[in-house]
């Protein structure tokens, strides 16, 4: 029972992973090459931010419904181990309460990383625009995908330093909210500097440091995962030949 639910967990691991690494770089050529990338901090640039959304909803759907194998000793059902946690009972009810759970702790967060940005020094007045929306992209970005396999209650005690299991999904999550934030961190460091670059206004390089972030970190895992999954499907291989 063990060895299959890790295989499965590697599986959709490589699978979020792979898919990340594939069309988010995408969107930041496509951006970049259509001179889109000054719009990041702009209401105009809602677009982009749900087109992250809807490839993160389709990942999770593809993923528990395609790449984990079929729990055959429950009926037919995926595993709900890489099911939101909250919701094992199959109700509308409750996934309905799960999911207003997860829709005001995003709420939430948007609020708290606003006020972060602004503790950082971010301006208030001239610039909540964009501040308000770097904040909703790092909801997007940490908090999004989390709530979407772990559940409010998980991830409200992940962000507040609670040491997640040890199963592959969680060290996904959990690395992509911190290099996530350390890439915004890190892109802050460029705006002071006097090179005066259009691409130095706030938020642009936090935001740009932000989704390198979350790809590096979907990156490490493919590099960490795939070549278990290739070893173990080898050993698999070689039994079947004796």
């Amino acid at each position: 029972m063990f060895q299959p639910a890790v295989e499965d967990g590697q599986r959709l691991v490589a699978f979020y992973s792979g898919v990340t690494c594939v069309y988010l770089p995408i969107i930041m050529c496509v951006l970049y090459s259509a001179d889109y990338l000054y719009s990041i901090g702009k209401y105009s640039f809602s677009p982009v931010i749900g087109i992250i959304l809807v490839t993160e909803c389709s990942k999770y759907l593809i993923g528990t419904h395609h790449v984990v194998r079929r729990n055959t000793t429950g009926a037919g059902r995926y595993d709900e181990r890489y099911i939101i946690a909250s919701t094992k009972k199959n109700s509308t009810k409750n996934r309905m309460k799960e999911g207003m759970k997860c829709f005001l702790l995003i709420i939430v967060m948007t609020a708290i990383y606003y006020t972060i940005a602004v503790l950082f020094g971010a301006q208030i007045f001239t610039k909540h625009e964009e501040t308000f929306m770097l904040s909703v992209l790092l909801c997007v970005l940490t908090v999004f995908p989390a709530c979407l396999h772990m559940g409010a209650n998980s991830v409200i005690g992940l962000l507040f330093g609670q040491k997640p299991s040890n199963d592959v999904l969680n060290t996904l999550i959990l690395r992509n909210i911190q290099l996530t934030l350390f890439g915004t961190w890190l892109g802050a460091f460029v705006i002071p500097l006097d090179w005066d670059r259009a691409w130095q206004e706030w938020p642009i390089p936090c935001a740009s440091g932000a989704l390198l972030g979350f790809t590096a970190a979907n990156l490490l895992m493919v590099i960490t995962v795939v070549p278990k999954l290739m070893k173990r499907n080898s050993a698999k291989c070689g039994r079947k030949q004796r």
